[in-house]
């Protein structure tokens, strides 16, 4: 241990008093640690909830989107299928159609999003077919259509009732003669709760065909849907797409198709982390009111080390050191409080939610790059704050030091 060490642990350890300066000292230690444990504990909160809403929309969504623009030239549909087969990373492809109707069932109407996809290929692209609480996700009859929970409950139908789906199709024709509109006899085979409300209450699933007759579209696709193998590269390979494809279809990745509520997630993320980071700010501040104090009270102690041949930068340094330990000690305990709790919030669920949410308790999720920020983000804020006190301790004067009042 070099002087520089030993003598900022004696002042910081060392048998003395319990003076103010050491009051100081304490609740600068004890704001570090609770600062930096609430900001773990809320930032893996905050982590688990958008994993949870991630896992929940990616169970529905795929991971890209391909859709052709309308009333557009660009590449045809087998075009577009090739370029997809021939990535190594595409895990599931799916051509389909979505467009909006209409369904009644005795009296009661709602506006729905109709989705028409191959009926083999649906578990490929989405893990709706693993949501199914009611019959099966099938289209084996004809006509045969799979509902959300929460739309199903609005139309007060269950599997076995016949909807009556109206497609917008045909109505342009019929302002100047008459035409009937296109309406599809579907009976429910499957009600699905996929914990979204946006979907339960709004998505209505048949098999492709039936989409096409329905919507009158003669062949025609609205897009592809497309699962990854690993999801995290959906950015790089949506780029990738859209330079293959050209004008003409639009590319979006699952974060894309929900980019307003990761949005505002990710606001209310770093607005938590700011103000719960003000705490740390208060406890910095204490660090240099107490290194300030301490150094006027050691003037004498300074200038006796430096008569004794100590340069001023190890004197800078010994309060540096005062101030990285007071920092350590707070992180430290902080960084163990914080993830002891997470890790039993995760273990035992300490933090229970009512039987109306769709899970038990809060959700936590550690992330390592959070907590080299918080550590990083604590110590450089530690060391600014020690660094006036210290650099004013090099600039002391021998003479002045010394001098016996």
């Amino acid at each position: 241990m070099n002087v520089e060490s030993y003598i900022a642990r004696r002042y910081l350890y060392g048998k003395k008093r319990f003076s103010f300066i050491n009051i100081i000292s304490l609740l600068a230690t004890l704001g570090i640690m609770f600062g930096v444990a609430a900001l773990i504990v809320v930032m893996s909160v905050f982590n688990g909830f958008n994993g949870l809403v991630t896992s929940i929309l990616q169970d529905f969504d795929p991971h890209i989107k391909m859709e052709r623009v309308p009333r557009s030239e660009g590449k045809p549909a087998e075009d577009i299928r090739a370029l997809i087969r021939e990535r190594d990373d595409v895990a599931g492809m799916s051509p389909f159609i979505q467009r909006k109707a209409m369904a009644m069932k005795e009296g009661n109407s709602q506006f729905v999003w109709v989705k028409g996809l191959p009926p083999d290929s649906i578990a490929a692209v989405s893990r709706v077919v693993d949501k199914i609480v009611l019959g099966d996700f099938r289209f084996q009859q004809d006509n045969g259509v799979v509902l959300g929970s929460g739309l199903a409950d609005k139309l007060r139908v269950l599997v076995g009732d016949t909807l009556l789906l109206y497609s917008p199709a045909g109505m342009e024709n019929m302002l100047t003669q008459y035409v009937a509109p296109t309406v599809l006899r579907a009976p429910v085979t499957g009600i699905y709760l996929s914990q979204n409300k946006v979907y339960d209450n709004a998505y209505a699933f048949l098999s492709l065909e039936d989409a096409r007759k329905l919507f009158r579209m003669r062949g025609e696709l609205t897009g592809f849907e497309l699962r990854l193998d690993d999801a995290d590269d959906s950015e790089e390979v949506k780029r990738e797409l859209q330079a293959a494809a050209g004008e003409g279809w639009n590319v979006l990745s699952w974060y894309d198709l929900h980019k307003d509520l990761y949005s505002v997630m990710a606001i209310e993320r770093w607005s938590a982390f700011i103000l719960l980071a003000i705490i740390i700010t208060v406890a910095v501040f204490n660090i240099l009111a107490s290194l300030t104090m301490l150094v006027l009270e050691k003037r004498r102690d300074i200038g006796i080390l430096r008569t004794m041949g100590m340069p001023a930068r190890r004197i800078q340094r010994l309060f540096l050191l005062e101030g990285v330990w007071i920092g350590s000690i707070g992180v430290a305990a902080g960084l163990v409080i914080g993830l002891l709790i997470t890790w039993l919030q995760a273990q035992f669920g300490l933090f229970a939610l009512d039987a109306a949410f769709i899970i038990p308790a809060i959700p936590v999720e550690i992330r390592i790059a959070d907590i080299l920020l918080i550590v990083a983000a604590t110590f450089g804020l530690c060391l600014l704050a020690a660094w006036f006190p210290a650099a004013r301790a090099r600039r002391v004067e021998i003479i002045d030091a010394v001098r016996w009042e």
